[in-house]
């Protein structure tokens, strides 16, 4: 029994001498692949948002690997009409030696203007994002925020340049929480309005917008009849919201919506004017 205890300890220990794991650092599956350790197959799983990339990795070695992958990655579609993806959850793993070991990736869309991908869509390892987007796929690794789709919108805002208005929809915390950071890191402001898209499921990822909603405020010094009206750049109204509607002199609000579906993107103007005279002028972008 002795003898056979001791055979089974040299077996052991001579495994452990020939698959040493290479190092206490995890290294990144992209150095990785690039110096021949691993064989990547990145495949699409469908969908924008959540696990939506299926990754397998072979070692291509006789030792254990430690291997990483990063928030803020972003993977290359293949096909240049559906859209690239951002990875969400940063991951640290061993690979055996001469194993493969398949893992599902937390990840969002981040080009807008392309296609939903498709399952069993192919994908390149792509490099890490610029910085705002790594520090947004941080922030929403941290937060578990992996299948909320307004962090989704969110990332939309940063890889698109989309109107921080677009991060809409959710709970109340969390819209308020990305329209926050996203405004932070950016440096643009948090619009007092929301923008709801048409969603274009075997299309764009963000359609053309349907309406915007939110409060006009203002301060009349004398009574009056105020006109609310929607002016496109060139100065033409392209919408009324309200017409000679009569007012007391006061602090008044006015909940607008502003119907966009037949107008091209831009910059739009809301006016208010109280008996012709402009009091109040507000800048809408989307």
């Amino acid at each position: 029994m002795k003898s056979h205890t001791s055979l089974h300890l040299l077996v052991w220990a001579t495994s452990i001498v020939s698959s040493p794991i290479i190092a206490s650092t995890a290294i990144s599956i992209e150095d990785a692949a690039k110096r021949g350790l691993i064989k990547l197959i990145i495949k699409g799983k469908g969908g924008y948002t959540g696990k939506v990339i299926e990754l397998k990795i072979k070692n291509n070695t006789p030792n254990n690997l430690n291997l990483k992958l990063e928030a803020g990655r972003r993977l290359d579609s293949k096909d240049n009409t559906q859209q690239d993806i951002l990875v969400t959850q940063a991951q640290e793993f061993y690979v055996y030696g001469n194993q493969q070991k398949n893992m599902s990736v937390n990840g969002m869309c981040c080009q807008a203007s392309n296609a939903c991908p498709k399952t069993n869509s192919d994908y390149l390892v792509g490099k890490m994002a610029d910085s705002n987007l790594v520090k947004l796929a941080s922030f929403i690794d941290k937060n578990k925020y992996y299948e909320n789709y307004t962090a989704q919108q969110a990332v939309w805002c940063i890889s698109d340049n989309k109107s921080i208005a677009s991060i809409y929809g959710g709970e109340k915390d969390i819209v308020m929480g990305l329209r926050k950071y996203v405004s932070e890191t950016t440096g643009k402001p948090i619009p007092s309005y929301n923008i709801t898209y048409r969603q274009e499921h075997d299309s764009l990822a963000i359609g053309r917008p349907l309406k915007i909603e939110g409060i006009f405020d203002y301060t009349l010094q004398t009574t009056g009849h105020v006109t609310l009206a929607i002016f496109n750049s060139e100065g033409e109204i392209v919408q009324y919201i309200c017409k000679e509607l009569a007012h007391d002199k006061g602090e008044h609000k006015i909940y607008y919506t502003f119907k966009t579906k037949d107008l091209p993107e831009g910059t739009y103007y809301a006016k208010l004017t109280n008996e012709g005279r402009l009091e109040k002028e507000m800048k809408i972008e989307y």
